[in-house]
């Protein structure tokens, strides 16, 4: 039986190999993490009217990409920081430029004190965890680590992708059995990848009247909290 490392390393060395569907120069991928940014910008205003403020941790950092995009929306660099179970991940990050503190361990057993963090967010960590145990293990990592009054902010795939077996999709009724008790703030967001990726740049008015059509994101990002 792999080992929780190894079933990580084999995720996302396979991603890895994709790396072009996701760049930033293919006008559908920027449509999508546009409108992807409104929200989470909108959600860490409701965290705390000075985002600046707010002590963050990215759960599965990886390469440290969207750390980067948190500081880009007003997180202060010196309050940004990762956790990965892959230190290759975290090492390419930082050779890309990516100046952010980052701790190496499972997501099921961080090496940090209670109560650390005002937000923990996760991005599509938690579909490529489909054991039950270890994500309800994990989920009780970050409430033990989130301070009282906290948020976790949540990005991740509502539907499954037949062509991606490594993952399992997360609806709003997984959420709110993971998450009993938290108030739970959750859109959709992301046009049909495979889709959007293949819209060149004169037809983005099309991408943005299907856009509309919820039934055509792909993904729930929620701001998670506070309890009760």
């Amino acid at each position: 039986m792999k080992s929780e490392r190894d079933t990580f390393d084999d995720i996302y060395k396979n991603r890895q190999r994709l790396g072009d569907r996701y760049r930033l120069d293919n006008p559908g991928n920027r449509f999508n993490l546009e409108r992807l940014r409104m929200v989470i910008g909108a959600f860490l205003s409701k965290v705390d009217a000075d985002p600046g403020r707010i002590k963050v941790l990215d759960l599965g950092c990886g390469g440290m990409f969207w750390a980067d995009e948190l500081i880009r929306l007003g997180i202060t660099r010196d309050k940004c920081f990762g956790a990965d179970i892959l230190h290759w991940r975290m090492r390419e990050g930082h050779e890309q430029g990516r100046d952010i503190q980052a701790i190496n361990a499972s997501a099921a057993a961080l090496p940090i004190r209670s109560g650390t963090f005002d937000l923990i967010c996760q991005f599509t960590l938690m579909t490529s965890v489909p054991d039950a145990e270890l994500r309800a293990r994990i989920i009780d990592e970050m409430q033990s680590i989130l301070k009282p009054g906290g948020y976790f902010l949540w990005y991740d795939f509502r539907y499954n992708n037949p062509a991606n077996r490594h993952t399992r999709a997360i609806g709003r009724a997984d959420l709110r059995r993971l998450f009993p008790g938290w108030n739970i703030d959750l859109r959709s967001v992301t046009l049909v990848p495979q889709l959007a990726r293949k819209t060149p740049e004169f037809l983005i008015p099309l991408l943005k009247f299907l856009y509309r059509f919820p039934m055509l994101r792909t993904h729930y990002v929620a701001l998670i909290g506070p309890k009760g």
